[in-house]
């Protein structure tokens, strides 16, 4: 039995049977991020997905965002995992009228969706500006030839998914920025954290968004722009959680392949 992040391709890709087969051999951990999709998502989406989830009593098992986790860490200085311990500890049934035409939001649920999009705007200009600042953790990124330049990423990106001191550098780094009173310090700090799989795997996006855009990322940025920006945050979110669980079910490839980057002993379904 492994312990399986899911995420909203897989959910919605797979068929009914796969996914009740996969919450009955396993323990699926739906992160706050699927569920905050699944809210925001067309009508008839969300129906898909919520019908194929098993009609009983905690289908799946909630766990909260990496932001949640990253303060857990900060108010223990202790690992979040394992993710299951971080689990929502409530007996649950999802809301049937979720798979009819029926459902309709309430106020105070809209208000709360409201406050998540707000949220989801804030992570996103932080994910941006993390990946603005990239090249000055990689000064040799600087000046080399557009030829030469998909190569010396995807070099960057392999020593930042396999050198645990390399990430502690970063982070520490990132300290000198913004440094909360009960930061936890670098060398403290491992794979099993989610500040180090925040490091690491952002990290490794922005190097992404750095060759996407040719080593120079845009200054004047559309609404558009920003909507793929947003897309790659939430990614980040399953291959963070997925990376602490050790198991991920996605039918996305860029995810799965910056999952096995850093967990390549890493579980996988599919399919």
């Amino acid at each position: 039995m492994a312990y399986v992040v899911i995420d909203k391709s897989y959910l919605e890709g797979v068929s009914s049977d796969r996914i009740k087969s996969l919450c009955h051999k396993h323990v699926v951990l739906m992160p706050d991020v699927l569920f905050y999709e699944l809210m925001t998502t067309s009508e008839s989406s969300r129906k898909r997905c919520f019908k194929k989830l098993p009609n009983i009593n905690n289908p799946v098992e909630l766990i909260p965002n990496v932001g949640s986790l990253r303060q857990f860490e900060l108010n223990t200085h202790q690992p979040c995992t394992p993710l299951y311990y971080r689990r929502l500890r409530i007996r649950f049934i999802f809301n049937k009228k979720l798979m009819t035409d029926a459902f309709q939001f309430t106020h105070v649920q809209l208000k709360s969706i409201q406050q998540r999009q707000q949220l989801v705007s804030q992570n996103t200009k932080s994910f941006f500006q993390l990946a603005m600042m990239v090249p000055c953790f990689f000064p040799h990124l600087n000046g080399v030839p557009w030829s030469d330049f998909p190569r010396v990423i995807q070099e960057a990106k392999r020593e930042v998914a396999t050198n645990v001191e390399t990430v502690r550098e970063i982070y520490a780094r990132l300290l000198e920025y913004d440094a909360p009173p009960n930061a936890v310090k670098a060398d403290v700090i491992d794979p099993n954290w989610a500040h180090f799989r925040w490091v690491q795997i952002r990290v490794i996006y922005s190097l992404n968004l750095l060759l996407k855009y040719q080593g120079q990322l845009p200054i004047n940025v559309s609404k558009s722009f920003w909507r793929k920006i947003e897309h790659e945050m939430l990614d980040t979110e399953y291959v963070i959680l997925g990376a602490l669980a050790g198991a991920l079910a996605s039918k996305d490839e860029r995810i799965l392949e910056n999952y096995l980057l850093v967990r390549p002993d890493g579980l996988v379904f599919k399919s």
